[in-house]
């Protein structure tokens, strides 16, 4: 940029809000695992979906993310689904099927408006 004079002074710059001089205040999140070059590379595929749940699950995932507050992990109700497919994924086929087959089956769908 050139002032009056000629001369040429820096261009002005606006701090960044997420720099760690200006105090911003961060969760205890673990950070993302390191993921392969070819991974890293390609942006992961979000899908939105919706499903139908009894209340007591709905309110155990409420639970869980108020336990993990108390610790200092902000978590997400999608964070915990993930996790517990992760861990869901770790068992034996034997296991699996017997967490399957302990749950309450639940009508899927949603219900009808009465208007």
């Amino acid at each position: 940029m050139k002032t009056a004079a000629g001369k040429t002074t820096p261009a002005k710059t606006t701090p960044d809000k997420t720099s760690p001089d200006k105090g911003a205040t961060r969760t205890n999140k673990p950070s993302a695992p390191a993921l392969p070059a070819s991974a890293a590379q390609q942006a992961l595929k979000v899908v939105r979906d919706g499903f139908t749940m009894p209340q007591t699950d709905y309110d155990q995932l409420k639970a869980l993310k108020a336990a993990c507050l108390k610790r200092g992990v902000d978590v997400k109700k999608s964070e915990l689904l993930r996790a517990g497919l992760q861990a869901l994924s770790a068992l034996s086929s034997k296991e699996l099927d017997a967490r399957i087959r302990a749950l309450v089956p639940v009508k899927s769908g949603r219900k009808k408006n009465k208007a």
